[in-house]
């Protein structure tokens, strides 16, 4: 018997977890299993053909809301091509109301919730015939009488009963690694479905620092954890921390999402010594309204999230993610920008601005109507507009996580941004400015080169009160370099003619003396070498520490001969 579980992931770069973890539990029967994982931007035909190709006797469909209308689309086409091919689901995404499902869908099994030790005993059916599907607990199937019977739910499973799914890693070399330590959360948030199952179970911690091991072994880039709060056990917490710090190889970096009441000085301590780029957090702040957080049942003070935060930021290693929802009850656009406001201030390297989801059997679905919240009925279920916020008002919105995700999130804008910042009222107001700038000018219908991002912000900043045109090219220009190897940038940007100057930079960057004695450029790297990776431009500004303007123009030397550029002031 041939047995097909297949995941269609929201991206390449994505790797199934749960997929692994059902075929690792199921090793007994490995010969009659294989995983396929494909994407969700792939063709329908291409799909089809890859399943028919495969030709299995059972079909086991991993759903989740970025897949789901996928799925459904591709179930009627499929059960007219493999008639005979058993049609099993499994995943969040129908593992609330299950028995609906069989209303308006041709499949013959759906496996809820955690699908380990239900998939394996399906397969003693299917295979070994020692066990009748009523005995099967967590599963909802159609009887031979046409009948959907719904079996006794299945209790919680030990982690330490999982297996360690990762010891090929072949095929994953480009896409991220996922890994979980713990199950559950200890929060109640309405909008999540972690409300629905109640307390955290862990891996046992020896397990747990012996795979991670593996992993810096490997040389991994990054294991991302998928625990839905990776800190609630703080000695847990603390000891893995502790341990990735010492034996850090360098290279891999661990993503964590933690709540931030959680985070003691105890914790601060050891992470103090991570090194830059080892370990990644993500925040859920969501909103910074106490109705709004009283509401969805979490209720934690942003005074006191922004202390945490600040604290993070002051270490000075650690990268952070936070992020906001917009479409919550009681948040109207005005609350909304203030929460906006709030969170940028904290200047985080990641700022994400998602929209509600109401999901399957989560506490605000079940009161939407409750809170005026009208949503999308297709997967995955977004918020169209509610009390307080109006699909107008959402659209604009959207605009701005839009340019909040190409010019903040990059990275690439720092010292550009921080400018423009000072020319409206808030942050918020620039970028509401600057997405209304792109779509009046169609610019958000068309894909751009990375020179665009720049190169655009001088026309939609040439008419704004108070701007200076000169220095906010020269900032422009000092953003680019520090993260394009580039010899020059486009005329529009240019303040000053660089030629005069180049005979004088090409000198210092040659003068060994100059180069490796008083700016500490290593001695590895010859003259020749230098001129191809190192260049210095002239500024009339104090780009890089205030803005003021120089009484005469003045050189910068940018750095590329490591893997972050480096700038050095040049004094002449």
């Amino acid at each position: 018997m041939k047995i097909l579980l297949v995941s269609f992931n929201a991206k390449y770069i994505h790797s199934s977890l749960a997929l692994r973890l059902i075929e690792g539990y199921c090793s007994d029967y490995k010969e009659h299993l294989e995983v396929l994982e494909l994407t969700i931007n792939h063709e329908m035909h291409e799909i089809i053909k890859q399943l028919y190709n495969k030709q299995p006797d059972v079909l086991g469909l991993s759903c989740y809301i970025w897949n789901m209308d996928l799925i459904e689309e591709l179930l009627p086409i499929l059960t007219k091509v493999l008639p005979n091919t058993k049609i099993v689901l499994g995943g969040p995404e129908v593992s609330y109301n299950s028995e609906a499902l069989f209303e308006r869908l041709p499949i013959d099994l759906v496996i809820e919730n955690e699908g380990e030790e239900t998939w394996y005993e399906y397969l003693k059916h299917l295979i070994d015939g020692d066990i009748v599907l009523e005995e099967i607990k967590g599963i909802v199937y159609r009887n031979e009488k046409g009948e959907v019977v719904r079996n006794q739910a299945r209790a919680l499973m030990d982690l330490a009963n999982l297996p360690f799914v990762y010891d090929d890693l072949s095929g994953l070399e480009h896409k991220i690694i996922y890994y979980e330590a713990s199950r559950g959360c200890p929060f109640n948030c309405q909008y999540c479905l972690s409300s629905i199952e109640k307390g955290v179970r862990f891996m046992p911690l020896e397990r747990v620092l012996n795979e991670l091991q593996y992993f810096l072994d490997q040389r991994v880039k990054q294991i991302k954890f998928v625990d839905r709060t990776f800190n609630t056990r703080k000695a847990f917490a603390r000891a893995i921390w502790q341990y990735v710090i010492e034996h850090d190889n360098g290279y891999t970096n661990f993503h964590f999402e933690i709540a931030a009441e959680l985070l003691d000085d105890a914790c601060l301590e050891v992470l103090k010594d991570a090194r830059p780029g080892l370990i990644q957090f993500e925040i859920g702040v969501q909103s910074t309204n106490m109705d709004v957080l009283t509401v969805i049942d979490r209720k934690m003070p942003f005074e006191d999230i922004k202390e945490i935060a600040l604290k993070i930021k002051a270490l000075g290693n650690i990268h952070q993610h936070l992020d906001l929802i917009a479409g919550l009850p009681y948040e109207d656009y005005a609350l909304f920008r203030h929460s906006f406001n709030d969170v940028i201030s904290l200047r985080p390297e990641q700022f994400q601005l998602g929209f509600l989801k109401l999901l399957k059997g989560s506490g605000l679905r079940k009161n939407a109507e409750k809170y005026g919240i009208v949503y999308s009925p297709k997967a995955p279920y977004e918020v169209l507009y509610t009390n307080e916020l109006s699909f107008k008002e959402l659209l604009i919105l959207h605009g701005i996580e839009e340019m909040v995700e190409r010019y903040y999130n990059s990275e690439r804008f720092k010292h550009t941004l921080e400018y423009l910042y000072t020319l409206f009222n808030s942050p918020f107001d620039f970028y509401e400015a600057l997405a209304h700038y792109w779509e009046a000018n169609d610019y958000d219908k068309i894909p751009h080169k990375k020179a665009a991002y720049y190169t655009l912000l001088v026309p939609f900043a040439k008419d704004i009160e108070g701007v200076n045109l000169d220095l906010l090219k020269e900032l422009i220009r000092f953003d680019w370099y520090l993260h394009e190897m580039v010899k020059e940038v486009p005329e529009e940007l240019m303040t000053l003619d660089q030629a005069p100057y180049r005979e004088q930079a090409n000198a210092i960057i040659r003068d060994d003396e100059y180069m490796i004695e008083h700016l500490g450029v290593s001695a590895n790297w010859t003259s020749r070498q230098r001129l191809r990776r190192m260049h210095m431009e002239w500024f009339s500004y104090n780009v890089y520490k205030n803005n003021a303007k120089l009484e005469e123009p003045s050189p910068v030397l940018f750095d590329y001969t490591e893997q972050k550029t480096h700038f050095r002031p040049i004094k002449l």
